[in-house]
């Protein structure tokens, strides 16, 4: 009886849902005529890396490969970055680290938050821990971080040794209360998303990846990756919804999900809610120097992504190729309606070691 009760409330779920999304991407701009005139250029740009593998604090805490996803926030004129860094082998060997500007271009590291368990294998589920969302939980009284955790894979069962299996979204708290908590310590509290019986066929074997909650009125929103290894499939996006930060969190049904904002590849969206309405979304794409963006008015509905070039040919110092320029870390709104974008990029050095250095620049709608 139980299970015709929970049929019913799925495809319930689903239907209400589906009349909740009518015209997701193709009539967005229809609906949102302001927004659709809108296009974000490159107005200012950095000399170089504002972060490299030169630093101090690299240097210091031996970080021999740079840096990749994260969240950067800024609270009363002061920018606070949590970004993952690859100490060791790129996208293998990983710690979470808070780091702190006043300027976003002048950066001081301050601590390590999580560390990864060494000894990567497919029986440590935290081979490697991604810091993906920073949000204050106004029911806490606390900051929150979102992080994925992952296995390796199995090659005894068929897995690729090498990928990332079996992601699990945790999320920590801060030890010390209020907004000034930002630097931690952080606590872990419970894992948000997982694989389990509600997993839908497009999140693949990698999933959950990334997780980056947002707010829309009394509602919390997120996005989450997948990644079908085996046969290999697209990066696509999904979103998940909770009436608290803390959770449960529970995936939108299939029909909203894979959320189509890009053919092919979306990674790490980053939300801002813009000050005069609608919500903007910055993400790891495709391109040469360039990340992508999608606007919403509702956070469900988003449009279909444009991509935008972050750094000039004059000043062009991160390599070329599609998964080069990596991700942007935020997309800040200033007072005087700029975005500064704190982004990592790959460089390559004369010996052909790769560093992922941090970025920034500076957008506007043109």
């Amino acid at each position: 009886m139980n299970k015709i009760k929970n049929a019913f409330q799925k495809i319930y779920l689903a239907s209400l849902f589906a009349l909740i999304s009518v015209g997701t991407s193709e009539n967005f701009y229809a609906q949102n005529a302001s927004l659709n005139t809108k296009k974000l250029i490159l107005v200012d740009e950095h000399d170089g890396p504002v972060i490299d593998n030169t630093h101090m604090n690299v240097i210091s805490t031996n970080n021999q490969s740079g840096f990749e996803t994260g969240q950067v926030v800024k609270i009363d004129g002061v920018y606070h970055m949590f970004v993952n860094e690859m100490f060791y082998r790129p996208h293998r060997d990983l710690r979470i680290a808070y780091w702190s500007s006043n300027d976003a271009i002048n950066w001081k590291r301050h601590a390590t938050i999580v560390n990864s368990i060494p000894g990567r294998s497919p029986s440590n589920p935290k081979s490697e821990v991604w810091v993906t969302g920073v949000e204050f939980n106004n029911d806490e009284n606390a900051w929150n971080i979102f992080y994925v955790a992952y296995r390796a894979g199995d090659k005894d069962k068929g897995e690729i040794e090498k990928s990332d299996y079996q992601g699990r979204v945790w999320r920590a708290k801060s030890v010390f209360k209020g907004v000034n908590g930002i630097a931690g310590p952080y606590a872990d509290m419970n894992i948000v998303l997982q694989p389990d019986a509600d997993s839908q066929p497009w999140e693949g074997q990698q999933a959950v990846a990334t997780f980056n909650p947002y707010r829309v009125g009394d509602k919390w929103y997120a996005f989450y990756d997948g990644h079908n290894y085996i046969p290999k499939g697209p990066w696509p996006v999904g979103l998940a919804t909770a009436s608290k930060l803390s959770g449960p969190w529970k995936r939108m049904p299939e029909g909203i999900n894979p959320v189509p904002i890009a053919e092919e590849f979306i990674e790490n969206p980053q939300v801002t809610e813009l000050k005069n309405g609608g919500l903007l979304a910055v993400f790891d794409s495709f391109g040469d120097q360039e990340i992508a963006y999608s606007i919403s008015n509702d956070g469900y509905n988003w449009s279909k992504e444009a991509r935008v070039k972050i750094q000039s040919n004059s000043n062009k110092w991160g390599d070329d190729g599609d998964h080069a320029m990596r991700t942007p870390l935020c997309a800040i709104e200033e007072d005087d309606g700029s975005f500064t974008i704190i982004y990592t990029s790959k460089i390559t050095d004369a010996n052909q070691k790769p560093f992922y250095a941090i970025g920034k620049c500076t957008l506007k709608w043109e």
